[in-house]
């Protein structure tokens, strides 16, 4: 019987967890970001793929491929600026 109530203790706090909450608030952090809706990469002027983003200070850039996201990740204030003049944005 001592170990049915320590396994309900040791499960009750599982449950309630503050790791438990982080988990279930993830996606709701997800939600936050906004897209730009750019049609063109930032970084190489291509048309973007619709696969690749870059999430930056909350906003989503589209991208046209993998090796643009690392670019866009090393200055992404240089190629936010890019995209605000090349988007009219």
């Amino acid at each position: 019987m001592n170990k049915k109530i320590v396994f309900s203790i040791v499960l009750g706090l599982a449950l309630f967890s503050p790791v438990a909450f982080s988990e279930v608030q993830a996606p709701a952090q997800a939600t936050d970001v906004v897209e730009v809706g750019n049609k063109f990469c930032p970084v190489s002027g291509d048309k973007v793929s619709g696969k690749h983003f870059a999430v930056y200070e909350g906003k989503r850039y589209s991208l046209c491929c993998p090796m643009c996201e690392e670019k866009f990740l090393k200055n992404p204030h240089k190629y936010m600026a890019q995209v605000a003049q090349k988007e009219n944005l």
